[in-house]
C-alpha cells in the first residue's frame, strides 16, 4: 500500500474518539466521552462500514483521538476483517503497543499497519508538542515493541513540522533510520482551533524542509513530504506530494457542521487554494496550492513559482 492515503476512492475511514491522554497543540486534550456519546460514535462506525461494503471499498483507516484507547478496539478490528475488508490501518500515539499481551491480540485480530506520530528525537522536544510528560518514552517504547514483537504489522512514522521541532528534523531522521523504519514522512499541521503559536507558515518553512530534504538525500533515505507545495522546496521531486486526498469519510463521519464544506470529506481547515503566481508555475497542474488559512493570514513572502 502507499505510505499515505492518497486515493480516497480506495480507502474508507472510521473515526473513534474515546479520549487521548496526550494534549497535542493540534488537538488539545480529548476528554473521555460519556457512554451515550461513545455509543453514538460506535453506531456511526458500523453504519459507515456497511456503506463502504456497498461501495466496494477494501481498505479501512481507523483514526480519531485516540482509537487505540477504545476498549473494544480488538473486537472491532476482528469484525472489520471478518466482514471482508482486506487491509486495516490504525492511527495512534502508539503507547499501548508496549504492552505485549495487547500487541499480540492486535496482531491476531488482523491489523495490517499502524501510523504513529513522533515529533522529536528526544523527550524534551516531543513532550513539548504533546504537552504530556513521558509521552516520548512511552511512544518510543511502543514503536520498539511493535518492531520486536509484531514484525508482520507494517509501521509508518509521521511528523508535523512545528516551531518546537523545526531545528531537530535531521536528528529525528537519524533516530528513525537507527530504528530501521523505512516508512517516514514529514507534513505540517492543519489549524482547526485558530492557535498559531506553534505553527511555521509556508513563507518561513523553506530553510527547514530544504535542510532535511538535502540530508535525506545525503544519507540515501527515501523520505516523503506531504501538504507542502513544491515552490516551498524550490523544485519538483517525486518525494513531494501536494495532491494527497483524505480517505472517504462515508455518510456518517463527515466533518462537523461548523467545519463542513461543499467538498465531501474535506473540512474547512484542510481547504487549499492557488494564488496569482501559481499560474506561471511548472507545478500548476499537479499541485493543490496553499492551505487557505495559512496564505490568507501570513501571505506568500518570498516564495517564487518554479519556472517553466
Amino acid at each position: 500500500m502507499s505510505r499515505r492515503i492518497v486515493n480516497k476512492k480506495n480507502w474508507g475511514a472510521i473515526i473513534l474518539s474515546p479520549g487521548c491522554d496526550n494534549d497535542c497543540f493540534f488537538c488539545g486534550l480529548t476528554p473521555n466521552p460519556t457512554a451515550a456519546v461513545l455509543r453514538e460514535q460506535e453506531i456511526k462506525v458500523f453504519k459507515n462500514l456497511v456503506n463502504f461494503k456497498t461501495m466496494g471499498i477494501k481498505n479501512i483507516e481507523i483514526s480519531g483521538s485516540d482509537p487505540i484507547e477504545y476498549d473494544e478496539i480488538i473486537s472491532l478490528i476482528k469484525y472489520i476483517k471478518k466482514i471482508g475488508f482486506e487491509f486495516i490501518q490504525l492511527s495512534t500515539h502508539g503507547k499501548k503497543l508496549a504492552e505485549k499481551p495487547f500487541l499480540t491480540k492486535l496482531a491476531k485480530a488482523g491489523l495490517d499497519k499502524v501510523r504513529i506520530p513522533l515529533y522529536g528525537s528526544q523527550a524534551e522536544i516531543h513532550d513539548a508538542v504533546t504537552r504530556t510528560k513521558g509521552s516520548f518514552s512511552a511512544t518510543l517504547k511502543g514503536i520498539k515493541g511493535l518492531l520486536k514483537d509484531a514484525p508482520n504489522i507494517q509501521i509508518c512514522i509521521g511528523s508535523l513540522i512545528v516551531q518546537q521541532n523545526k531545528n531537530d528534523l535531521t536528528n529525528l531522521l537519524d533516530l528513525i533510520k537507527k530504528l530501521k523504519i523505512n516508512d517516514f514522512y514529514f507534513s505540517i499541521p492543519c489549524i482547526a482551533n485558530n492557535d498559531y503559536s506553534y505553527y511555521v507558515p509556508f513563507k518561513n518553512l523553506r530553510p527547514y524542509v530544504k535542510k532535511i530534504f538535502n540530508y535525506a538525500n545525503k544519507i540515501n533515505y527515501s523520505l516523503e513530504f506531504f501538504e507542502i507545495p513544491y515552490c516551498v522546496f524550490g523544485q519538483i521531486n517525486k518525494s513531494i506530494n501536494n495532491t494527497s486526498l483524505p480517505p472517504d469519510l462515508g455518510k456518517y463521519c463527515q466533518p462537523s457542521e461548523e467545519n463542513r464544506t461543499s467538498i465531501k470529506d474535506l473540512p474547512k481547515y484542510r481547504m487549499k487554494k492557488k494564488v496569482a503566481m501559481c499560474k506561471g508555475c511548472k507545478c500548476a497542474n499537479f499541485c493543490d496550492g496553499f492551505f487557505v488559512n495559512d496564505i490568507d493570514k501570513f501571505g506568500i513572502g518570498n516564495i517564487k513559482p518554479i519556472g517553466k
